[in-house]
């Protein structure tokens, strides 16, 4: 087997399809949506396991010249780890919604407390962004797709599937997640658009034969 680095994120990033390097300010928002890596089950925390802090790294080495201006992540340990690395090189701090130790309802926001409760605040934090935003978001398997739907991303229909290079989620619950831990998405939104443009990506290190 031989590694092979993806460089496809940096050139894309530097083109004008996928304004990375415009300043907060212009008509281009873009949200970058990553999901996190391998985490160790024996902890109670699901923190990232050792190859999933690898690729959280490898996953800020391929966005590290996207300006970033925001960080956010779910309540759970293992999305704010993913997106730390990016956050520390830049001094953002990350902010986790719902935050942990709150209270929902009767409940205490905590690593056990499902994802799905990250999708209304963070909808609410993103749909808030100044133009011009370049915003980082660390989700789970089973908020992901059900945030992006929130901004403005439809959901696939047996008419219209839900096919590669669409803008478009194929359901709004991880039942047709990806087993992949390398995905990261991008939402593009202009002013003068009804919808964001939606670019599916990966990052890091792939296994070929």
């Amino acid at each position: 087997m031989r590694h092979v680095t993806a460089t496809i994120i940096v050139l894309l990033l530097s083109t004008t399809a996928v304004p990375a390097q415009q300043s907060p300010g212009d008509d281009v928002t873009i949200i970058y949506f990553v999901r996190h890596a391998e985490v160790d089950p024996t902890q109670s925390t699901f923190p990232l396991s050792a190859g999933g802090r690898l690729k959280a790294d490898a996953f800020a080495r391929a966005v590290s010249e996207v300006r970033f201006t925001h960080v956010f992540s779910s309540h759970t340990t293992r999305a704010r780890q993913m997106v730390e690395p990016v956050a520390l090189a830049r001094t953002l701090p990350v902010q986790q919604l719902p935050a942990p130790g709150t209270r929902l309802d009767t409940t205490v926001v905590s690593d056990r407390t499902s994802s799905r409760v990250a999708i209304a605040p963070l909808v609410e934090a993103l749909r808030a962004l100044p133009p011009g935003s370049r915003a980082l978001v660390g989700v789970n398997s089973d908020n992901t797709y059900a945030i992006m739907h929130g901004l403005g991303v439809p959901v696939g229909t047996a008419e219209q599937p839900c096919v590669s290079g669409r803008t478009c989620v194929p359901c709004l619950t991880n039942a047709c997640a990806s087993p992949r831990y390398d995905q990261l998405w991008l939402l593009i939104f202009r002013r003068d658009a009804p919808q964001p443009v939606m670019i599916e990506l990966r990052y890091g290190a792939t296994s070929t034969p």
